[in-house]
């Protein structure tokens, strides 16, 4: 038999113990929390309130599960109450049950019972979980995200890598606009820098150039700004330059956790697109991941095109509900039910598509001795 309390961030911060993920670390968590609190939109939800749940096995602390209460409005005037994991709203990494001690069989069934007595929710959504989820023992699983990734250590080096997983015509692309680059009178640079106030100005103008794609600049938002700031501190961390002539044109941020390095940020400058700029940032990327001895190399939470023209690997994310008995939540439960379908579908979808492109690239690339390396579900 287990027994269930819940602590403040304060008291989180002084019980020691290994995450899985970046979201599940203590400074995450409370800079997440204490950043985005009072932000109020349907995507972070209102009336936030931190429940982190803390398990014990007689008197021994068994595991952590941080959660947080929020609403969000529907229909206009529909409130519904939704307990999630604390930072999957947004810039997640994965997600779970923080165990600090082997956890028996029945943990999670009463773990949700002790839950379902003590706070008050209309739906439970958890989101980001790995396929190796003890949640997965009490809850069906929806496919919800993938984190494309180079499992960097199982290639010699970085040659190596690149004839075995660049296909003939993505290797031929970097050599065709490498050379148009210095054709039109350009010299390609590639520098790397700690996150300082100067790179951060570079970053912050080649950003904005994603709006004319249609795409959102995360740096018009001081708050998200702000936080991305906290984890480049938290963590180490660094910022990978292309320049042409002296000028950034595009950028990658990365940083190193749990043995892993994860890009966390990039862009390119749309006025430079015909230069492949972007691509050829990734690609100096992953040439410092074999510099460095990096074991793993991610590219963080979706699925991209582009990606999987670095990569055959992929990492699968999943999510679960539950839901009270309750008028609200039988109302809408319907509503949830298909937007939940639809998503795994999608995510399906899309792995089934890339997957065949993996091998459609391993069948063409003659000089591939590693070409059955598809898609994998790993802990990070």
């Amino acid at each position: 038999m287990y027994s269930f309390s819940l602590v403040t961030l304060e008291d989180l911060q002084k019980i020691e113990y290994a995450s899985q993920f970046p979201g599940g670390q203590t400074s995450w968590i409370a800079d997440w929390y204490h950043t985005f609190k009072k932000h109020n939109d349907n995507l972070f939800g209102a009336n936030k309130k931190a429940y982190i749940v803390t398990a014990y096995e007689g008197n021994k602390l068994v595991a952590v599960v941080p959660l947080m209460r929020l609403t969000r409005t529907y229909f206009k005037y529909f409130k519904l109450q939704f307990l999630e994991f604390l930072g999957q709203q947004w810039s997640g990494m994965g997600y779970d049950i923080i165990p600090i001690r082997n956890l028996e069989a029945g943990f999670v069934e009463e773990l949700f019972h002790w839950i379902k007595k003590n706070i008050s929710y209309h739906f439970i959504f958890l989101k980001y979980l790995p396929a190796s989820s003890r949640l997965k023992s009490k809850f069906h699983f929806y496919r919800y995200a993938g984190a494309p990734f180079i499992q960097i250590s199982s290639f010699s080096d970085y040659e190596t890598f690149r004839l075995n997983v660049y296909s003939r015509k993505f290797r031929e692309d970097l050599r065709r606009t490498y050379r148009k680059i210095g054709r039109d009178g350009f010299t390609m640079e590639v520098e790397q820098h700690d996150i300082d106030e100067n790179s951060l100005e570079a970053m912050k103008s080649i950003s904005a150039s994603k709006t004319t794609d249609g795409k959102s600049d995360m740096y018009e938002n001081k708050l998200k700004e702000n936080f991305h700031l906290k984890i480049y501190k938290q963590n180490p961390s660094k910022v990978v330059f292309i320049k042409l002539n002296g000028v950034a044109v595009a950028y990658g941020t990365l940083i190193d956790v749990g043995g892993q390095r994860i890009g966390v940020d990039a862009a390119f400058d749309r006025k430079y697109r015909k230069y492949s700029v972007g691509i050829h940032c990734v690609d100096q990327i992953i040439r410092s991941g074999f510099e460095d001895n990096v074991q793993k190399l991610s590219f963080g939470l979706g699925m991209d095109t582009y990606k999987f023209q670095f990569t055959n690997c992929v990492e699968e994310f999943f999510m679960c509900y539950d839901f009270k008995i309750r008028l609200k939540s039988l109302f809408v439960l319907p509503y949830f039910h298909y937007r939940i379908k639809k998503i795994n579908q999608h995510v399906s979808s899309v792995m089934q598509k890339s997957e065949q492109q993996i091998k459609t690239k391993a069948e063409n690339n003659k000089t591939s001795n590693n070409n059955l390396i598809f898609f994998k579900s790993v802990e990070m």
